[in-house]
């Protein structure tokens, strides 16, 4: 049996753009996803049920997509340009929106999705493995 891992959306106008990303969640173990558009992302969003959200889009774009998490339990985060950088501002944290709490610097952000990504991974294995299965 495998451990559970995150599952994460990197919303971005290209992979490339989110390869550092991609990079550091994918050897934490989470099982990644891609998209171009909040069209794209909300369509998987209705398909799938992500743990993470990160997106490298403007606030505004992120609207719908924010709606479109309806009582999920989701985190999501966006960068905000400052100088040579940006800060990472949380969106939703555990499906409840919290624009407007401390930002997180560059040099944190990947300490702080090392310990979302525990966390998550912790949640899941405490949950028996049968009532994670669809049942018919």
């Amino acid at each position: 049996m495998s451990r559970p891992g995150a599952t994460v959306l990197l919303l971005g106008e290209s992979p490339r753009e989110t390869s550092y990303l991609l990079c550091h969640l994918e050897r934490l173990g989470c099982d990644c996803v891609f998209a171009t558009s909040s069209e794209g992302a909300i369509a998987l969003i209705e398909r799938h049920a992500f743990h993470l959200i990160l997106s490298t889009k403007p606030l505004h774009e992120t609207d719908p997509l924010v709606a479109a998490l309806g009582e999920s339990d989701c985190t999501v985060f966006f960068p905000y340009p400052v100088e040579d950088g940006c800060w990472w501002l949380p969106l939703v944290r555990h499906g409840q929106k919290c624009l407007g709490s401390p930002a997180v610097r560059p040099s944190e952000f990947f300490g702080l999705l090392d310990r979302l990504v525990k966390e998550i991974e912790s949640n899941e294995a405490a949950v028996p493995r049968d009532l994670l299965e669809v049942q018919p």
